[in-house]
């Protein structure tokens, strides 16, 4: 790849990747998180809501066989969101394991380490917001232990090298575009459950 092309995956990504990414962070349990108006009860419930979805895209990059061939040093984050729901009192929603997909390509695994990779960008932002809205009163493990630093440069450099091909970069897209789509189909999920619950 040449000098000029440099950085051409990750802007491939980001673009092609773009709308699925909006409509994540615009669902409203999610965009609430940056709410002046943001309460204790809103914060927990989006934390739970998150829980699932959050564990099952960690489970299928940290538990691949790709995360154990790269030797990507990947910190899991779900813990963090564990204790900040003991914390407020919210129990912490069952997750299922996720089954083993022998089959999966490597490009499309490395679209998911995007994903889950790409969320600690944004969780310094989320974490201020909260922490203006309630303060010290909620724990905020989750978003302000997000560690942001030169590993993510790092993991961005190796993406370049990793879906240099077209087609690799074409898998990495689509299952990143997934990725966006099934965290924001369990929000759905959580909302329309909740709503069923309230209407009894």
């Amino acid at each position: 790849m040449s000098s000029h092309q440099r950085g051409y995956v990750h802007q491939t990504l980001r673009r092609d990747t773009a709308s699925a990414h909006h409509a994540l962070d615009h669902h409203p349990l999610m965009q609430r998180l940056t709410s002046s108006e943001l309460t204790c009860e809103q914060y927990a419930e989006s934390l739970a809501a998150m829980y699932r979805p959050h564990a099952w895209l960690e489970q299928r990059v940290h538990q691949s066989r790709h995360h154990f061939e790269t030797r990507l040093h990947l910190s899991p984050r779900l813990e963090l969101l564990e204790a900040d729901l003991l914390e407020l009192g919210w129990p912490v929603p069952a997750v299922s394991p996720t089954p083993a997909e022998p089959s999966d390509g490597r490009a499309s695994w490395w679209g998911r380490v995007y994903v889950l990779e790409g969320s600690r960008q944004g969780s310094a932002v989320i974490a201020r917001c909260i922490q203006s809205s309630l303060f010290d009163t909620v724990p905020c493990r989750f978003f302000s232990e997000a560690r942001i630093s030169g590993e993510y440069d790092t993991l961005l450099a190796i993406l370049e090298h990793e879906l240099e091909a077209h087609e690799a970069l074409e898998q990495a897209v689509a299952s990143a575009r997934a990725a966006f789509a099934a965290y924001r189909a369990e929000l759905e999920a959580f909302d329309s459950m909740k709503g069923d619950v309230e209407m009894r």
